[in-house]
């Protein structure tokens, strides 16, 4: 039996279309709002755990500076008895060189910490803009200062050059946070193998000797 209200269905119909792009818009917002929390999150415990390995390298730096001290007391006094002298040469060496490396990581992780904040603040900037632009392109904006329409077109424009500032700033903080992160992981790989090779000589020159 046909509907005796063909316009009500179509109604209907154009209501249950319109629930069901609410409905996808809804659930699009919190999955951004989920993804840009995680985000956050995952942002701060990266800085967190560069702060504890900050804290683990300065304490290594001090270590094998107390060790170098500590030998380099024990030559003075006892010079030309310990064998084979290369190796001890080495030893200091390797020590000196991870304690180097230490020295550097702990001095270029500020860097990434702060490139990494810049960042996030030039895209949450350039997000904050393109939902301006968004309202502008309607046509219905007005200036706050004088209540006055805005003129989409000359907005529009003076848009175009702000964007493509900011997204060289933004390309240039990327590659920063990058460059300070890559060099943060090899001064860290470099120190500890160094640290490593270190005590393993101390070890042999003790087994000589001793």
């Amino acid at each position: 039996m046909a509907d005796p209200n063909p316009r009500s269905w179509t109604l209907s119909r154009a209501t249950m279309n319109e629930l069901e792009q609410q409905r996808l818009n809804d659930n699009f917002r919190g999955a951004l709002a989920h993804a840009t929390k995680i985000n956050d999150l995952a942002v701060q415990a990266s800085i967190e755990i560069g702060k504890e390995k900050t804290q683990y390298f300065e304490k290594l730096t001090l270590g094998c500076g107390g060790t170098v001290a500590l030998m380099v007391s024990y030559v003075g006094a006892h010079a030309g008895k310990l064998q084979p002298p290369f190796l001890l040469r080495s030893a200091l060496i390797t020590l000196v060189l991870a304690m180097m490396c230490g020295f550097y990581r702990n001095w270029r992780f500020p860097w990434y910490t702060f490139a990494v904040w810049a960042h996030r603040d030039l895209i949450a900037k350039r997000d904050r803009e393109l939902a301006r632009k968004a309202i502008i392109a309607t046509g219905l904006a007005t200036a706050n200062e004088d209540g006055k329409p805005i003129d989409p077109q000359t907005w529009l424009e003076d848009f175009r050059e702000t964007e493509k500032t900011v997204s060289k700033n933004i390309e240039t903080a990327k590659k920063e946070e990058k460059s300070a992160f890559d060099w943060t992981r090899r001064a860290e790989y470099a120190m500890l193998c160094l640290a490593a090779l270190g005590m393993i000589q101390l070890v042999v020159i003790a087994c000589v000797n001793f």
